[in-house]
Parts: structure tokens; C-alpha cells; sequence
């Protein structure tokens, strides 16, 4: 009796639906076809950088293509759909749209998401460094004077800058202080991030660093960056904005107040 149940469902199981995965190449060359920035407006880079970084990230992914012939066949998720994926999502896309566009299920959309994430954050030649060394310290230094008018800035090593990153309200099984990472400023829960970079806007530092409710100088002192600003050598510093404190390694703008002068009545 059991047993007939049991052949009586697995006859009546659907058929498993493949998807039209789509064509890298020919993807490509349809974004090339719309002009020369198509690719950099879709993905947030130029197609030689997504490639790079494809070519970087690659070992650390596995794909079984032998696998997925027998399975579905095809050929398995490639590295490139994998970053589209992620890219397009990172961008603000619907994880709906976007997997329907790849031609991908959802388990699998995810799954391609965290593997590419999982192989940027572990990979050594994209990771963040803050210039250590004195040939390091000099090449920053160099790059921020290069840009600066008639070579003012000299001594530059970075820019420092907090982020009040928006998140969900924390339960009580997440933080024993909820009421922290409220944020009186913009009304709403988050987390302070600090982060540093270089003459071209590319991380050098970053890191999360207190609930929404510090402030800046407060979020600055609790991470390892502040440390390695105050060990910075003579002649090197750091800009920052008002929100820290003025120091010989990290420097503040002030504003210049001008006297405004009164024409004089005749």
C-alpha cells in the first residue's frame, strides 16, 4: 500500500525546467554595441577591470562543469555570471530580475553571491593597506601632491571618513544595547564605519566600528587605525574633517572667516 503511494508521487513529480542561461560573450558585445560606457554603467567598472578581477578570484571559486552536464545539460555557473550576479546586486538590483536575466534559480543566485564575496574579502591582492613602510609612505605622499594645485599638499597620506551605515533595528539576541546604534541625526538605526583612502578614492582602511549612536572621534578610537595615525613619521599625516580631533598626524580643515567690509557712506 505504501509502496504504491510512493511510485503514485514520484510519477506525478514536474519536470525539471532548465532556464536559457545567458551568453557572456554575446551579453557583451550587446553592451558594447550601446556605446563605450554600457558595461561600466551596468557593473560599476570597465570590462578589463571585471575581467582582472575575474582572473583573481577564479581559484578560489570551483566550478564542476563535468557535474553540471550530467545534472541540468549544461555548463555549470561560469565565474562571469557569478560576478554579474553580485555586482548587480551590490548595485541595488532585484535578486529576482537578476537571476532571471542569468538564467539561474534562486538557491543558486545566492550561492553565486557569497562564493564571489567569500573570494574577494579572502583574497590577498585585493585586501586593504594602509602604507606602512617609508617607500610606501612617500609613494601616498607623492600621489596626493601630484594632484593637489601646484603641489600644495605635501606630506599626505590618505583621507579618513566615517560612514553612518543603515541597518535594520538589532534584536536583543544580536546586541545587549539596541538603544547604541541609534542614530539621533538621521532618526534611524545604524552602524558607524570608518574608512581610509588614497589619492585615487580606493580603500586603504575600513572597518566597522561602533553603533550608529558615536560619533566619529568616538568610532576613531576604537579601531586599530588610530593607532597606526599616531605612529605615522614626521612630515606625514592624514586629513580628516571637522568631526575629529586636529593632531600633528591627523590634520582638519577649518574654515576661514572673512571680514565683510561696509562701503562707506559719502
Amino acid at each position: 500500500m505504501l509502496a504504491d503511494k510512493y511510485l503514485s508521487a514520484k510519477k506525478e513529480r514536474k519536470a525539471f525546467y532548465v532556464r536559457e542561461r545567458i551568453e557572456w560573450e554575446k551579453h557583451v558585445q550587446k553592451l558594447a554595441e550601446e556605446g563605450t560606457e554600457a558595461f561600466l554603467r551596468m557593473y560599476r567598472m570597465e570590462y578589463r577591470s571585471f575581467m582582472k578581477l575575474c582572473t583573481i578570484i577564479s581559484p578560489k571559486i570551483l566550478v564542476n562543469f563535468e557535474m553540471a552536464w550530467r545534472r541540468i545539460g549544461k555548463e555549470g555557473i561560469t565565474i562571469e555570471i557569478m560576478l554579474h550576479c553580485l555586482l548587480r546586486w551590490l548595485a541595488g538590483g532585484s535578486y529576482i530580475d537578476i537571476r532571471l536575466s542569468a538564467g539561474i534559480i534562486p538557491a543558486h543566485f545566492y550561492t553565486s553571491v557569497y562564493k564571489c564575496m567569500d573570494a574577494i574579502l579572502s583574497s590577498e591582492e585585493l585586501s586593504y593597506k594602509f602604507p606602512g613602510t617609508a617607500k610606501e609612505l612617500e609613494k601616498a605622499a607623492q600621489g596626493f601632491e601630484l594632484l593637489s594645485t601646484q603641489a600644495a599638499i605635501k606630506g599626505c597620506v590618505a583621507c579618513l571618513d566615517g560612514y553612518l551605515l543603515q541597518i535594520k533595528v538589532p534584536s536583543s539576541n544580536e546586541t545587549g544595547n539596541g538603544k547604541a546604534y541609534f542614530s539621533g541625526h538621521y532618526h534611524t538605526y545604524r552602524i558607524n564605519v570608518q574608512a581610509a583612502c588614497d589619492h585615487k578614492c580606493r580603500f586603504v582602511y575600513a572597518a566597522v566600528a561602533a553603533p550608529g549612536g558615536a560619533n566619529d572621534i568616538a568610532a576613531f578610537r576604537k579601531i586599530q587605525l588610530s593607532q597606526m595615525i599616531q605612529k605615522l613619521p614626521p612630515r606625514k599625516f592624514v586629513v580628516g574633517d571637522n568631526a575629529y580631533i586636529c593632531s600633528e598626524t591627523l590634520l582638519t580643515h577649518f574654515l576661514v572667516l572673512r571680514k565683510r567690509i561696509q562701503p562707506k557712506m559719502h
